[in-house]
């Protein structure tokens, strides 16, 4: 039944060759910087060519792929940059207005004295020039002093019925 021919045997009979042909198209031939040869063209490498050509390309990948890394990185780097600045819009706005708003109730809540005219104001001036023009006698201002103190009694007495 055939079992000589599909017993395996232990002993590999197939050799390894020393080198090894390959077909390549001008293409791949011009990319790899090789001479402009027609695409049929049988060419064949030792051991270190092809090793020198994997390098080759394998350089040329990683080169490539390392451009295309850093463009991702920067593309990404600028997005989070933008995501992070319009952030940072939105959280410092609302507290630069609160603090405005703060800012504004403190000068509103700020002490202003009240203006009121002030009471007696034409008695006063008019003792102040009679004690000027009288400066050796003053008893000559009695008229003028005591009209100043009847307003200032009449200011006292308003001031004293608000109170109650």
């Amino acid at each position: 039944m055939g079992a000589a021919e599909s017993t395996s045997s232990s002993e590999d009979t197939s050799e390894v060759p020393e080198s090894f042909e390959v077909r390549v198209s001008t293409r791949l031939l011009e990319r790899l910087q090789a001479a402009d040869e027609s695409p049929d063209t049988v060419v064949t490498m030792s051991g270190a060519e092809r090793r020198q050509l994997v390098e080759a390309a394998y350089q040329e990948g990683a080169t490539a792929v390392h451009a295309k890394m850093v463009e991702i990185f920067r593309n990404e780097q600028e997005s989070q940059n933008q995501e992070l600045t319009e952030l940072q819009d939105r959280v410092e706005h609302p507290a630069l207005d609160a603090v405005e708003a703060k800012v504004q109730r403190l000068h509103d809540r700020e002490y202003r004295a009240p203006t009121r005219d002030v009471p007696c104001a034409d008695e006063r001036a008019e003792c102040l020039r009679c004690y000027g023009e009288n400066a050796g006698n003053p008893l000559k201002c009695a008229e003028t002093v005591a009209a100043l103190d009847q307003c200032a009694q009449a200011v006292r007495r308003v001031h004293l019925e608000e109170a109650k």
